[in-house]
């Protein structure tokens, strides 16, 4: 499964699985890669960086079980509020019914439209996010996740992504949807069941919920609570609940459980849907889309940018002016003749909060020690809606001494040839770079790597 080229990456079903991802040093979570970062990692300081981690790479990570723990408390399964009754032979062939009655509600139904919004619990917090799809007469589909965007019509289908604005991906349609995604978009999935639901074989309902690494093999249980019907699908080591409308026969709630791959034995996370569908005779606006001007290529490959080498020791460091939290302009050109010690970030990245702290702590030391020593965050490729607001309540809380820049686009630290952070690059007081880290070790110690390049660097200057 290539986590990097899913609709899935874009939301946050990756973040259980790649966090347990082996990287260059043992014990070091990997740099994590943003939504729309190409499968290719980069190379910084001699040492390459994985690419999007495989099966393999996961079964076999090492891993630091307390830690893994200590970050993803034990999420209860959603059959512990299944009573007997609720799992009884009778009760299970009601939620096979009422889940055949589902799949039919979302056939008959001229169009469709929905928004789902999910959030899914992480270290240090929640992370939210929403999907909105249209669903037209016969093929006909528009899907929204984050940047991206998939349309079905008029015989074609068509992908784009915000982030690779110049190029989109345009094939024929080619049967039914549920097959041209299956032929032209191997490895494409939908965190969400509509469109399979809607060309769900009779019987066959509970496969359209198999996403996210998930497969539900039966129907465990059925239950009626506060007005709403209640159906508990078993995978073994994962389950979720539905939540079903009796009147519409439409889905209003979806709760999965999971155990992510390669995650230590009893490590489980929740994921949280709450959908709002509505039907409807006409779609109004119809589905639509335009080209604007923009190349049509035919496959996700060809969309991919031409991305640059990770910065190399030695090389001339990329300039860039940037604002602060406050509104204040750094430019790193004005810098010349101090080190400059530039940390690549992010709020949703787990890794990068781990390793905050360490440049705190560096910059608390460049302080008191009175060095010519510049220490910034600059933080990329935030998600969803005010990420101002909400890196600067970040920021806040932790009341970190440096400032952070904002690179949200991530124009910077794509010059600087970074598919995943954390990274920090050391920029010496020539402008050019003097080492580089990516990833984050919790048995390592990078303040003290980075005072010891550092006064090496002052020291080489004499």
């Amino acid at each position: 499964m290539n986590t990097l080229q899913q609709i899935v990456t874009a939301s946050t079903f990756v973040i259980g699985s790649s966090l347990f991802a082996q990287d260059v040093k043992p014990a070091t979570a990997p740099a994590t890669a943003p939504a729309t970062a190409p499968a290719t990692a980069p190379t910084a300081a001699g040492q390459a960086t994985p690419a999007a981690p495989t099966e393999a790479d996961i079964a076999n990570a090492p891993i630091d079980e307390e830690q893994m723990a200590a970050m993803f408390p034990k999420s209860p399964m959603n059959a512990e509020a299944f009573d007997a009754a609720a799992k009884s032979p009778e009760a299970i062939a009601k939620g096979v019914a009422i889940l055949d009655q589902v799949a039919a509600a979302y056939k008959a139904a001229p169009a469709l439209t929905d928004t789902v919004v999910y959030t899914v619990k992480i270290p240090g917090g929640e992370q939210k996010e929403s999907i909105s799809i249209s669903m037209g007469a016969g093929q006909d589909l528009q899907l929204k996740i984050a940047t991206m965007n998939l349309t079905s019509v008029n015989g074609s289908v068509y992908f784009s992504d915000e982030s690779m604005a110049e190029k989109f991906v345009q094939v024929p349609l080619d049967g039914t949807l549920m097959n041209t995604l299956q032929t032209k978009f191997q490895g494409m999935e939908f965190p969400i069941p509509h469109l399979a639901l809607r060309s769900a074989a009779p019987g066959k309902a509970i496969d359209s919920f198999n996403f996210g690494g998930t497969n539900f093999e039966k129907v465990s249980g059925y239950q009626e609570k506060a007005g709403a019907a209640q159906i508990l699908l078993d995978g073994g080591e994962s389950d979720m609940m539905l939540t079903v409308n009796p009147t519409t026969k439409l889905l209003s709630a979806m709760s999965l459980v999971m155990s992510p791959p390669g995650a230590p034995a009893g490590i489980r996370f929740t994921v949280n849907f709450m959908l709002d569908p509505k039907t409807m005779d006409v779609l109004t606006p119809a589905i639509s889309f335009d080209p604007a001007g923009r190349k049509a290529v035919s496959s996700q490959e060809e969309m991919l940018p031409t991305r640059p080498e990770a910065i190399a020791v030695g090389a001339e460091a990329p300039g860039f002016s940037l604002q602060d939290l406050g509104g204040k302009t750094y430019t790193l050109a004005e810098l010349r003749g101090k080190i400059v010690v530039v940390d690549f970030w992010a709020t949703w990245c787990g890794p990068c909060r781990k390793g905050l702290p360490s440049i705190n702590a560096l910059a608390k030391w460049v302080d008191e020690t009175k060095q010519p020593v510049v220490v910034l965050g600059i933080n990329v490729w935030e998600r969803g809606e005010n990420t101002v607001e909400k890196s600067k309540a970040y920021w806040t809380k932790e009341a970190f001494v440096f400032p952070t820049l904002l690179d949200h686009e991530g124009s910077v630290v794509t010059k600087y040839g970074f598919d995943g952070i954390p990274a920090t690059v050391i920029i010496g007081m020539d402008g050019k770079v003097l080492n580089v880290h990516t990833g984050f070790d919790p048995k390592g110690d990078l303040t003290g790597d980075l005072k010891a390049e550092i006064l090496k660097a002052i020291g080489t200057k004499g």
